[in-house]
């Protein structure tokens, strides 16, 4: 049996840098940093975090959008949302679009814990 090369693994467009998310009285605040790894430049970057219950499932998904007009490799963006406490969500899990709504690939996803 011969095989061909191996297609390797499309590196991923950002990287979670850190995420944190803590419940506060009927909110929940997110504060996080994500650094561009992608060769291609960035135009808006939407931040989308699916709340999960205990059995894994996406609750509610909500969004933050990071200022930055334009990102290039190597560039950080930070974020600071409060989001609404969706009662059942226990961790989170991160997705990434583009302005074009184009999905990009994210390394660090989660799930992550919700404080």
């Amino acid at each position: 049996m011969a095989f061909g090369p191996q297609k390797s693994k499309k590196p991923a467009d950002v990287q979670m840098v850190e995420t944190r998310a803590v419940r506060d009285a009927g909110i929940i605040k997110v504060d996080g940093r994500v650094r561009v790894t992608g060769e291609k430049p960035l135009r808006g970057l939407v931040i989308v975090f699916d709340f999960r219950s205990p059995e894994k499932e996406v609750v509610t998904a909500q969004k933050a959008v990071i200022d930055t007009e334009t990102m290039t490799q190597g560039q950080e963006g930070v974020f600071h949302n409060e989001m609404v406490d969706a009662p059942r969500a226990v961790k989170y899990t991160i997705r990434a679009f583009d302005s074009h709504e184009k999905e990009l690939r994210v390394a660090n996803p989660g799930p992550y814990i919700i404080e």
